[in-house]
């Protein structure tokens, strides 16, 4: 945003010099050109395990495990239910004793899905050495034991627990990948140096290339029926291959075409493997059946065989994978399919989209808006004003915020014009903070402004890095419950606009602009009918129903749901259906790269011209929120997606192009000209 000079306006004396413009980043081309990237979230964490047990899916995130029943209800288990700890490394399902057992960077314990508790297991002795917060960092592999205990594979070795807790180590110190065990108690163990087998009466024996096995470096694998084993891995010259075999017996495959497979996880008689954006089932072929032709089909070629070879058959599922697939499972004879930001898909039989989604929606929860402040492209702090705010390193978001009880002062003269008095909490306790808005200011530096769950009051913090630090001195006050802010913009690099709203009862009333100025630490309000005090010389009558600013030279623009507003010059000027609006009901302003202000209503955008505000015929469509990029192309929020408008023709970015769902409620940019965007239940993130 440009550098306002708000002197010109008479606004709370000098302001500060520019800083320098930033340097130009890659514009998002043109939606037309079908090069933009389309991101889309709904979840703070990828899901990278998957286990059924009972009536229950279990998914495993880095943070916690979201324990699914069939109706689609969910209970995250985390380290206050009586987790071992905050970091997931690995899951493992003991369907006959439905059992869930759990590793994190604390410790092990397993989940009785039948009595619904954990019980988390004594730590192993010293002797052991094991360190589970560098389990955390390196991976562990764990695999349920027929005798009621666990398997824990580990970069050194292989380690048994007893249900009761008793730990001991093993003669196998290879490092281990991958961890199956067979119905018959085979325990199968992926090392970098090949396939291992422990038999139930504690031999262990290498399966490679004298076996049938051509998989030198295994990485996945599953149990399947009559004890057989799937494993998948690299061979000797590094390609992708399968082997299938029992004991001593194996066979190799290729899969044509090639194939890098990502996961892998036994259904029904044979597994699902997902690869290539494909998931594929492989089984024993049905007796007397014919395989139709198909184009994108794909077959095994057996490479290497030692005793019977079995025929096998790869076939390709009907089910398409969502954007980011990352692990699988199955429940019920249903497909399961993990993604890196938008939980857990569930496909029946046979159909080629997910029939229902298993999803959280944390970054959404309760929000009423969205603001985005970056500090680079992969450190981004995004705010929805119904929780904590939630820190972006390019991959996944993780929740953060002011910790520690917030200082409390009352309200001071220097607060401004018929400010609210703010009774004083010093000595309160420490309660979580909402944050409702996040903010960049021109010169880079970022600040969040947030308030207790029963605080009538806003604060203000400087963020830097994960560190939020609290502004003591300055508050935003508001006369009701629940402050909030309808835009957050800075005009300087020490003066920001804020839009304020309230809760009275059951609804949201506006309340005018703050000005919050940094250098004097003091806010200034402005509304209509406000009477000015000693310490604030005017008051602008700015309508109290504003919900949206921009601010370009010595000119701020308002939408409001009285008319649309502009400030120039210190007089506030207001247009309404009688000067030729088609709607007075502004949801959101933007000004585009030619200084052109748009403005979202519910009956189309409306366009200054200069002299007067034309409703251009192609943007005449509802409209919910609005923001301009430098390329020259307008972005707007609607109900029927994304809207893209290069001033000519409006192309539309929906769920046919990649969203999770076509109401879409705000879109906000960055300095690096991507476009984010909220619905009810995603945040998508659109970029070059």
């Amino acid at each position: 945003m440009g550098c306002a000079r708000l002197l010109a306006l008479g606004l709370l004396g000098t302001v500060a010099a520019c800083p320098p413009p930033e340097p130009l980043t890659a514009t998002i081309p043109p939606v037309s050109t079908g090069k933009v990237r389309i991101r889309v979230f709904t979840e703070a964490s990828p899901v990278r395990s998957l286990a059924a047990v009972g009536r229950f899916v279990f998914a495993g995130t880095d943070h916690d495990i979201e324990r699914w029943d069939a109706a689609g209800a969910v209970v995250p288990l985390a380290a206050e239910h009586g987790l071992s700890g905050h970091e997931i490394v690995a899951l493992a399902s003991d369907p006959e004793r439905r059992w869930v057992w759990v590793l994190t960077e604390g410790g092990l314990g397993y989940y009785d899905a039948s009595k619904e508790v954990f019980r988390e297991l004594p730590a192993p002795p010293a002797t052991l050495a094991i360190d589970f917060a560098a389990l955390a960092k390196t991976g562990a592999a764990l695999a349920a034991s027929s005798e009621g205990g666990a398997w824990i594979g580990t970069e050194q070795g292989l380690v048994f627990v007893s249900a009761k807790g008793g730990w001991s180590s093993t003669a196998i110190k290879d490092p281990i990948r991958a961890l199956a065990r067979s119905a018959s108690g085979w325990l199968w163990m992926a090392t970098p140096s090949g396939l291992v087998v422990r038999k139930p009466s504690g031999e262990t024996t290498r399966i490679g290339a004298l076996q049938g096995n051509a998989v030198a470096e295994p990485r996945l694998l599953v149990a399947l029926p009559e004890n057989r084993l799937l494993v998948i891995g690299a061979d000797l010259e590094g390609h992708e291959r399968l082997a299938i075999g029992l004991d001593s017996a194996w066979t190799t495959y290729r899969a044509l075409p090639d194939t890098h497979w990502d996961a892998a996880a036994p259904r029904g008689a044979g597994a699902d493997v997902l690869g290539g954006g494909r998931v594929f089932h492989l089984a024993r072929p049905e007796p007397g059946r014919v395989r139709p032709l198909s184009r994108d089909g794909m077959r095994l070629v057996a490479l290497s065989s030692v005793g019977p070879a079995l025929e096998w058959e790869v076939e390709p599922l009907d089910a398409q994978p969502p954007a980011g697939a990352i692990s699988i499972g199955s429940a019920d004879d249903r497909l399961l399919i993990g993604t890196r930001d938008m939980g857990t898909a569930r496909y029946r039989v046979g159909e080629v989209r997910p029939s229902d989604w298993l999803r959280r929606r944390q970054l959404v929860a309760d929000a009423t808006t969205l603001t985005v402040a970056c500090a680079s492209e992969r450190d981004c702090w995004l705010a929805t004003g119904g929780g904590p705010a939630w820190h972006w390193n390019g991959e996944r978001f993780l929740p953060g915020g002011p910790t520690g009880p917030i200082p409390a002062v009352a309200a001071a003269p220097s607060t401004g014009a018929a400010a609210p008095t703010v009774p004083p909490t010093a000595g309160a306790p420490a309660e979580a903070q909402v944050v409702v808005a996040v903010v960049r200011d021109p010169g880079g530096m970022l600040y969040g402004l947030h308030r207790g769950a029963h605080e009538s009051v806003l604060h203000v913090s400087r963020i830097e890095g994960p560190t939020w630090t609290p502004i003591e001195t300055l508050q935003i006050s508001v006369p009701g419950e629940a402050p909030d802010v309808a835009f957050a913009r800075f005009a300087a690099t020490d003066r920001l606009w804020l839009g304020l709203r309230y809760r009275d009862g059951m609804e949201m009333r506006s309340y005018g602009v703050a000005v919050v100025d940094f250098a004097a630490l003091a806010v200034a309000y402005h509304r209509a009918g406000a009477q000015p005090d000693s310490t604030q010389a005017k008051v602008f009558p700015i309508p109290v129903g504003v919900v949206d600013a921009e601010v370009r030279g010595n000119t701020a623009w308002f939408a409001t749901s009285e008319g649309i507003a502009r400030l120039e010059r210190g007089q506030v000027k207001l247009w309404t259906e009688a000067d030729g609006l088609r709607s007075e009901l502004a949801r959101a302003v933007t000004i585009m790269a030619d200084g052109t202000p748009i403005v979202a209503t519910g009956d189309g955008a409306a366009r200054w011209t200069g002299a007067a505000w034309d409703f251009p015929l192609a943007l005449r469509f509802d409209i919910n929120d609005v923001v301009a990029t430098r390329n020259g192309q307008v972005w707007m929020a609607t109900d029927r997606g994304i809207a893209a408008w290069d001033g000519e023709k409006v192309r539309r970015v929906d769920t046919r192009r990649g969203l999770a769902e076509n109401t879409v409620l705000d879109v906000a940019t960055d300095q690096f000209d991507r476009v984010w965007a909220r619905g009810p239940g995603s945040v998508t993130l659109i970029s070059q």
